[in-house]
């Protein structure tokens, strides 16, 4: 959804999303319940704020066990779009503050919201992917799922392959 500057009012207008195409671009990721509720309020004709939450229920593959699980997110929206002018340029400071690392600086004034959506949901994502702390894998030599079965497999191996090494010191 794209929404310039011009057509947003300076008291706010309110967005409620629960669809984006293409959000299930990642592999083992399933957007199973969508729920986006923001305004974007003009602050002058270079500047649009833009607040809201982000809800959604996801079904993630499990890193170790490769098996799904379900995750909510549930995060606050709080960004600034800006449009850069030639003057904008000539009076910026090059020392950035903390509240410059929330603002997006656009090229056009116009926002890109399923974009920024898909983006903000992305980063929600977390790095390493687990079904639970307590997750043990998939066996290295049969494949078996060791939350669900234990397979032995471990116990049928022999000593490190280094144990001749060992001998050797001896």
């Amino acid at each position: 959804m794209l929404i310039r500057f011009n057509e947003i009012s300076p008291h706010g207008s309110h967005y409620d999303i629960r669809m984006i195409e293409g959000l299930g671009g990642l592999p083992g990721l399933v957007v199973d319940l969508l729920e986006v509720r923001c305004s974007l309020a003009r602050k002058d004709d270079a500047k649009v704020e833009l607040q809201g939450r982000l809800k959604s229920a996801l079904t993630l593959d499990c890193d170790r066990c490769l098996s799904p699980y379900q995750r909510e997110v549930d995060i606050a929206l709080q960004m600034l779009f800006e449009v850069e002018t030639d003057a904008s340029w000539q009076v910026k400071d090059l020392d950035y503050r903390i509240p410059d690392l929330d603002t997006i600086v656009l090229e056009e004034s116009i926002i890109d919201l399923d974009d920024v959506i898909r983006q903000q949901l992305y980063l929600a994502l977390p790095m390493k992917s687990l079904c639970s702390e307590q997750c043990k894998g998939i066996c290295a030599s049969c494949g078996a799922n060791r939350n669900l079965v234990a397979c032995g497999c471990a116990d049928k191996r022999g000593g490190s392959p280094f144990a001749v090494l060992a001998q050797l010191k001896k």
